[in-house]
């Protein structure tokens, strides 16, 4: 069986590495893989496959610090490092999140074909090496897959990168296990019901969120909002709710490792991020038959179809809390739930696809 080597960071739980998981499952079938994180870490880890090798650039000691300082701050002990983890020839090598992990597929002494993702809007997001180096790794790569047709444009626009090196490719979600899992629960509500699962870190804006919950509840609407999830700013997040006495109607979750029963059982899933770049979030409601309601960034439109399977709002606390507010009313909106009894979503386009990109037989 040919060989296959995939570059990330960590397996934290968040929408491009459960994406990561999926090709990894799509992959496992045709070739033999070796993924080299950053560091071996995450709550997703567990979820690998058994046949696949993990190794870790970074360890846990005393000497990793300095080892890890040079390796990212010198670029001759960079490649002698990803060189010395790359001895096996490879028929395919991926680097499936952006920025550094790129660099890592131009530092190969081997010839195979090199693949790179792009997950965000650049525009909006930096990606974590400089513009000079991106042009000068992604230019050398065999292709680039990007997310979404918004982060396509933003992505060729600034870096002057062809657009006809580049593809567009949705991110895989794990359709069966998705709705498997939202079964494995039997979930209450008591009131018309929000949810947000996001990485609780700033591009996700829970604050414009809670802020929109505010206006909500100053006019006397009576429902609930369920955060689910944790990160940096969870402590925050908590005293916002704190000090705008929210406590009754904004429900702290916390990290849940299966959130599917919670967003089946929601009235609406909501989304607040001031960017994305192709939110699985959105496609995991939509398969679960939630409706959306979210800010418009990349790759909502795409997904939602304008406005077919939810509400897209402009970013900002008043768009937010408007849109909120329409769904409270009930304003016209059941189309929106007729449109998504027909919903099927589309791992069946994206694998043909992926099947196409990497060569791969699909009898």
């Amino acid at each position: 069986m040919k060989k296959a080597i995939i570059f990330g960071y960590t397996m934290d739980m968040g929408g491009a590495e459960r994406a990561l998981l999926n090709i990894i499952n799509v992959l496992k079938k045709h070739y033999q893989i070796d993924l080299v994180l950053l560091k071996k870490t995450g709550v997703l880890i567990n979820e690998i496959p058994k046949e696949v090798n993990v190794k870790s650039i970074r360890q846990d000691n005393f000497f990793s610090t300095f080892h890890y300082i040079f390796f990212r701050y010198v670029p001759f002990i960079r490649k002698r490092i990803i060189n010395n983890l790359t001895k096996e020839h490879y028929a395919l090598a991926i680097a499936f999140m952006e920025g550094r992990a790129a660099t890592w597929l131009i530092d190969m002494k081997q010839s195979c074909k090199k693949v790179a993702w792009i997950h965000n809007d650049v525009s909006k997001f930096n990606i974590g090496i400089s513009d000079k180096e991106i042009k000068k790794t992604y230019s050398k790569l065999d292709n680039i897959i990007i997310v979404s047709k918004h982060s396509q444009k933003t992505f060729c626009e600034k870096y002057h990168i062809s657009k006809e090196k580049t593809q567009v490719i949705y991110n895989l979600i794990d359709e069966d296990a998705i709705l498997k899992n939202a079964n494995n629960q039997q979930i209450t509500k008591n009131k018309f019901t929000f949810i947000n699962v996001a990485k609780m870190r700033p591009q996700k804006r829970h604050d414009r969120l809670i802020d929109a919950v505010k206006i909500l509840k100053d006019k006397g609407y009576d429902f609930e909002l369920w955060l689910v999830g944790n990160g940096e700013l969870e402590e925050q997040i908590k005293a916002q709710v704190k000090s705008l006495k929210l406590e009754d109607t904004v429900k702290l979750l916390g990290l849940i490792t299966n959130p599917y029963p919670y967003i089946k059982t929601a009235d609406y899933f909501v989304m607040s991020s001031d960017h994305e770049g192709y939110p699985l979030s959105l496609l995991e409601a939509l398969l679960l038959k939630t409706p959306v309601i979210t800010t418009n960034v990349s790759g909502a439109k795409e997904i939602l179809e304008d406005d077919k399977y939810g509400i897209i709002c402009d970013i900002d606390t008043n768009s937010l809390a408007n849109a909120m507010e329409r769904v409270l009313n009930n304003e016209n909106i059941k189309y929106i739930k007729e449109n998504l009894k027909n919903y099927k979503g589309s791992n069946k386009e994206i694998i043909k696809q992926l099947f196409k990109l990497f060569k791969i037989n699909s009898k």
